[in-house]
């Protein structure tokens, strides 16, 4: 009987958006900067939260990797 591959497409496809958007935002931060321009207080909350999102983003991947190596 065929093995059946472990890489799926789900996860995969979730990856390849998650680079692609990646790519778009920091496209997007190198045309839209001004030299010189700074941030006020909105600017400061908001990066503030994309970095905790981005941090619970990790630990919660990271988690969930490590919990499906445990039951396999």
């Amino acid at each position: 009987m065929a093995r059946r591959s472990k890489l799926r497409v789900g996860p995969t496809l979730a990856i390849g958006v998650l680079t692609l958007m990646l790519c778009l935002g920091i496209s997007l931060l190198y045309v839209g900067w001004q030299p010189g321009s700074t941030l006020n207080l909105v600017g400061y909350v908001a990066m503030a939260l994309g970095l905790l999102a981005a941090i619970v983003l990790g630990v919660g991947l990271a988690l969930l990797v490590h919990h499906n190596k445990r039951d396999d």
